[in-house]
């Protein structure tokens, strides 16, 4: 290893997949964009450690599924062959595979870790007629639907959600579960996509596009939509959820962007649905009327309430006062 260039990719063929220093996850660090999606260390953003703890955390699929990965390059061999295959079917990506891998193991746990590494998607709904560059565009579908006119305000932002909006906000590496919404009657969850290193160093590929045109770029765009670089209190929330949380979320890597929801033809959906939400929470605590600026007359309303429901405490404590110093003088 001495002198060897640690972003190197080669440099990955020596290190197996089980071993763990400090010194290894730098070298990884280093090598891994380059490995995973040819992107040079000069042309892309260096991905942060919470990815590469991410990429360790997939390596458990290797042990439970016994597959026959001993190195990194091992893997990063086997993410090459799913690349190159993408125009396969289901079924002939899996006799592929056994006839150029036949001591891996099973095909289907192989091939769901090398995307999930690769793109940050899975394989639930991959039909065998299905090659999986079409697999991979059905999922992120474009939408003309979405008018011009609608737009969101600038308080539609992930500090309001959780605070005003009781959002419970949940960091997840699905591409797949970005901006999904889940609502019970007692708890409402909003999952947001995390790991700006893959966003942000994938666009500068030299692969073959196989994720639609502009769907990253939209992606990044969603996050700075919801966690804008001019919000203080945004910006103050998003540190802190890197630091409890552990994610790859750099708010320094989101400009302003839109927001007119026509701008975002593949999230779009998914943003008037969370704003719809939103703008249909009332407020149920004091701590939420108090932070709540979306309807300024309700507030007015409630405020007044309050007074007027402080004076009738105060007046009435008065007369109470009043009654017993005149009962005691009467006596």
């Amino acid at each position: 290893m001495v002198g060897q260039d640690a972003s190197s990719p080669s440099a990955l063929s020596a290190i197996n997949i089980d071993q763990q220093t400090k010194h290894l996850e730098g070298l990884l660090k280093a090598a891994l964009p380059h490995s995973l999606w040819n992107v040079i260390r000069e042309d892309g953003q260096e991905p942060s450690y919470e990815f590469v703890e991410y990429y360790r955390s997939q390596l458990i699929e290797v042990e439970a599924h016994r597959l026959n990965l001993k190195t990194h390059q091992d893997l990063i061999d086997l993410i090459n062959f799913i690349k190159a295959s993408a125009h396969l079917t289901k079924p002939e990506l899996v006799a592929r595979l056994g006839d150029s891998y036949p001591d891996l193991g099973p095909s289907i746990p192989a091939i769901e870790l090398a995307l999930r590494i690769w793109l940050f998607l899975s394989l639930e709904d991959w039909g065998d007629r299905q090659t999986l560059e079409q697999y991979i565009h059905s999922i992120f579908t474009r939408s003309s639907s979405l008018a011009n006119e609608q737009r969101v305000a600038l308080n539609f932002n992930v500090l309001n959600l959780e605070q005003i909006g009781g959002f419970n906000i949940v960091w997840t590496e699905s591409l797949q579960d970005h901006l999904s919404l889940s609502i019970d009657d007692t708890e409402k969850e909003l999952r947001l996509f995390h790991v700006a290193s893959f966003l942000h160093g994938y666009e500068k590929s030299k692969d073959r596009p196989i994720l639609p045109r502009g769907f990253l770029e939209e992606t990044a765009r969603t996050l700075s939509l919801l966690i804008p670089s001019s919000n203080l209190k945004c910006q103050s929330w998003i540190r802190k959820a890197r630091r409890q949380d552990g994610i790859d979320l750099e708010a320094a890597y989101l400009p302003p962007t839109s927001r007119d929801l026509a701008d975002f033809p593949y999230w779009g959906c998914h943003l008037m649905e969370l704003r719809d939400e939103y703008e249909r929470t009332e407020p149920t605590t004091v701590r939420q009327w108090i932070l709540d600026k979306r309807k300024p007359n309700q507030r007015y309303t409630f405020w007044i309430a309050v007074i007027a429901l402080f004076l009738a405490l105060v007046f009435g404590l008065i007369q109470s006062v009043t009654g017993i110093i005149q009962a005691m003088h009467t006596g």
